[in-house]
């Protein structure tokens, strides 16, 4: 008996060695022929964060290598003057071989204070200038943080709503796009920039308290009397 215990004991650990030497030849191999394409079932999870805060999916794409990069800044075509710390490069390829790269950075809203200037969640979206990329900033009060990517590649195209919606996987009922809807901003600025950023639209009655400017921009007169005859005795028609 105490023979096949150990038999037994030998061919478990053939077998995790087995494991062990299949990956680390798997991890050789991909550093010194990293793939030239993807295919459909391939996708890239990056948790910006590492707490699942904001999270980006990249489908039908193969990584190619990430590396830890120098602290940067960008601007976007809005005239946003941006930066990135402590943050991570990621190049991939997609199904037909085109190369892109993600830049993704989480840093403390102290670095973005007019991101963090006023309560509940505040973010930004825009094409950055030089770098054929999309961008997404978003300062989430709750986790004391400001979270950042951009998606970038001058094979890959990269459309404000496919990061928002499809690689962000964000609610489009929450989260409105800044550059291509001007109508959502709020009227301020971010490092004299443009107007194209704004908090998460509040329930209408709030709004109508503490922006009624804001209110009269997303919902029409007469859709609530109770809140339209408040404004009116604030001045407003």
């Amino acid at each position: 008996m105490s023979n096949l215990k150990k038999v037994g004991v030998i061919l478990i650990g053939l077998f995790v060695a087995l494991l062990l030497i299949s990956f680390f030849v798997g991890s050789a191999v991909t550093l010194l022929f990293p793939p030239s394409e993807a295919v459909y079932s391939d996708r890239i999870v990056e948790d910006i964060g590492g707490d699942n805060a904001l999270v980006a999916t990249l489908k039908g794409c193969a990584e190619v290598s990430r590396k830890d990069i120098p602290d940067g800044n960008f601007k976007t075509d809005l005239n946003f003057n941006l930066g990135w710390k402590n943050a991570k490069n990621i190049s991939y390829v997609d199904t037909y071989g085109n190369k892109g790269y993600m830049i993704v950075w989480k840093d403390s809203p102290e670095n973005y204070p007019k991101l963090s200037s006023e309560k509940g969640i505040k973010y930004i979206s825009d094409y950055v200038e030089y770098m054929s990329g999309t961008c997404f900033l978003a300062n989430f009060p709750e986790n004391d943080a400001v979270y950042g990517i951009i998606v970038a590649g001058d094979d890959i195209e990269c459309s404000e709503s496919k990061l928002m919606y499809t690689i962000l996987d964000l609610n489009r009922s929450e989260f409105k796009q800044t550059y291509s809807t001007a109508s959502y901003s709020y009227p301020s600025s971010y490092d004299g920039g443009s107007s194209h950023y704004h908090t998460v639209i509040p329930d209408r009655y709030t709004l109508s308290r503490t922006d009624p400017g804001a209110y009269y921009d997303h919902y029409e007169y007469g859709d609530n009397y109770d809140i339209d005859s408040y404004l009116e005795s604030q001045g407003y028609d």
